[in-house]
């Protein structure tokens, strides 16, 4: 009885050990993204290669960017269906549409928001337009 217990509990460690590392990196995000806009929509600009891993490594909170998500295994794009997905220029000032999601200097998930901060707080963040959009 002890050795069947023993070999079980043996088995469980394996398992623990050799596959939780794989599901977790299977549900880890990468470590930059190229965002686009919208499927459907036209875009304006060039494509923004997004370093996702830097701003995880700098310590900023997942929620904050992803706001409407109720926690970090929530997380969708903002360009997911529900979230920001209208590019169009009527949609350039609404809270909810894409370009604002990126460049509003209300919302501190804002991308030029948070920029902007960090940059009066000393920091070298691109707040230039074509500092992001490498054309």
């Amino acid at each position: 009885m002890k050795k069947s217990l023993i070999i079980s509990l043996m088995v469980a460690a394996l398992v623990c050990v050799f596959c939780l590392p794989v599901v977790i990196a299977a549900n880890a995000p990468a470590d930059s993204y190229t965002m686009e806009v919208p499927a459907g929509q036209k875009a304006t600009k060039a494509a923004v290669t997004f370093p996702h891993k830097k701003h995880v490594d700098n310590g900023l909170d997942c929620l904050v960017c992803h706001h409407k998500a109720a926690s970090k295994d929530d997380v969708k794009g903002c360009s997911a269906e529900g979230c920001h997905t209208d590019a169009s220029k009527a949609a350039k000032k609404d809270p909810a549409g894409f370009y604002s999601a990126f460049h509003s200097k209300k919302s501190d998930a804002s991308c030029l928001a948070c920029h902007k901060k960090e940059k009066k707080a000393g920091k070298a963040v691109p707040v230039g337009c074509k500092e992001c959009h490498a054309e």
